[in-house]
């Protein structure tokens, strides 16, 4: 079969189109005929060596397609079945990949009308966007949210979610003015630069702080948020970007009186398969109504090594969607 592989970590320029055996399920897995498969900074992450996977690796956590075997033991899914799955151990920009059935979903019922492409664009982002706000952050009514990384496409997602939960005030930042008009023009109430965040916070939240921010970013924006949070304000780490973390003492958190909380797909999956699988159905059902609206650009074979790219500078407009058939 056909797939998006790299031998070695680096750059885009290490992604290359190979043959390679197609993969057959194991007991408790799915084997998917993939449409489309949605391209993710998490593979941009695991290509340069962040996170190291074997080699050689097949990227790819998002997918839309059709059910082409069943391993043993499955009985929620049937062949030719339309869904959309996140494969942990990656694997989807391919023309088949394995996934465990607890992280595959019909698109049936609420989801009948949830085209694949948007399906396979938005599974990863949207799951991690519910899991976040409505269980690590333990959004309220009322809350004022501080997102970082906000004109990305989580960054997107969760601001507008945010706001559909019930937040009294979202606030998006970003590393470049143009970046941070991008967040307040897609529904954020107010875009930031990292740069402002300490000046601008106490008159936006009226000297009170952000009840909740949201961390993907690592980095300097990380050492600011202590001072951006409000009393038993939450910081929520999702994602390190930057490849540069902050050393915390425990005695910190009791001292400063805010919770510390993280949020990690794989992690919720690894412990707690119907948790994710709730999280990853909600997710999708706020797609398909309309909730998190993403726009989306369908790629080529030969265009993904420049999608990462453009992921990697901050450049990407929309999610980026491989058409594999």
């Amino acid at each position: 079969m056909r797939a998006i592989r790299y031998t070695r970590t680096g750059g885009p320029e290490v992604l290359e189109t190979a043959e390679i055996p197609a993969p057959e399920p194991g007991p408790g897995e799915v084997a998917i005929d993939v449409t489309h498969a949605g391209v993710h900074f998490a593979d941009v992450m695991f290509r340069r060596g962040q996170f190291p996977l074997p080699l050689p690796a097949v990227p790819g956590l998002q997918v839309a397609g059709t059910v082409a075997a069943l391993g043993e033991g499955v009985t929620g899914l049937r062949r030719g079945q339309a869904v959309a799955a996140v494969p942990m151990g990656f694997g989807g920009h391919a023309e088949r990949v394995v996934a465990a059935e607890a992280c595959v979903v019909p698109l049936e019922g609420g989801l009948a009308g949830l085209a694949p492409e948007l399906a396979a664009a938005t599974a990863v982002n949207a799951a991690t966007a519910v899991g976040t706000l409505r269980g690590a952050a333990r959004i309220a009514p009322g809350d004022r949210v501080l997102v970082l990384g906000a004109s990305g496409a989580l960054g997107l997602l969760l601001g507008r979610l945010a706001r559909a939960y019930g937040a009294e005030l979202v606030a998006g930042a970003a590393s470049t003015a143009e970046r941070a008009a991008r967040a307040a023009a897609d529904g954020y109430h107010h875009g930031l630069t990292y740069a402002e965040l300490a000046d601008r916070t106490p008159g936006l939240t009226d000297g009170r702080g952000f009840d909740v921010v949201v961390d993907s970013v690592g980095g300097e924006p990380r050492e600011q948020v202590r001072g951006l949070l409000a009393v038993l304000g939450r910081h929520v780490v999702i994602g390190n970007a930057a490849d540069r973390d902050l050393a915390l003492e425990a005695n910190q958190v009791w001292y400063d009186s805010f919770t510390l909380a993280g949020y990690n797909m794989g992690g919720v999956y690894g412990r707690r398969p119907d948790l994710f699988r709730a999280q990853l159905e909600e997710g999708l059902r706020l797609v398909a109504d309309g909730t998190l609206a993403v726009g989306v650009r369908e790629i080529g074979w030969d265009e993904v090594a420049a999608a990462h790219a453009a992921l990697e500078r901050r450049a990407g407009v929309g999610a980026y969607v491989l058409k594999v058939g």
